[in-house]
């Protein structure tokens, strides 16, 4: 879902990371993988942005917003620079098995 506010526009949505350990083999073959449960975590595709968030909107530094990560990449626009980009906040664990069917587990 698009929304717009203060002149940006951004996706919001909701992205899941298989915590996992390396790949081990098995005597009869194959690899097995042991797996540690799911960092689901909300996230705002930016499409088009003036602003930056600030260091003061993460977590590690006590901001409310709770941003875990940011990337955002400079675009020249007729009106200036512009940024787009992404940002990850509100981390939480959850379990993987939903995550994991049709495979042997």
């Amino acid at each position: 879902m698009a929304t717009e506010c203060t002149g940006e526009v951004k996706y919001v949505g909701t992205q899941y990371r298989l915590r996992a350990s390396n790949p081990m083999p098995k005597k009869n073959g194959g690899f097995v993988l042991h797996t540690f449960r799911v960092e689901k975590t909300d996230v705002d595709t930016v499409a088009y942005t003036k602003f930056l968030p600030g260091s003061e909107q993460f977590r590690g530094q006590g901001g409310a917003e709770g941003y875990i990560s940011a990337n955002f990449n400079r675009l020249s626009d007729v009106s200036g620079d512009v940024f787009q980009g992404k940002i990850v906040y509100n981390g939480t664990y959850i379990d993987e098995t939903p995550f994991l069917t049709g495979y042997d587990t």
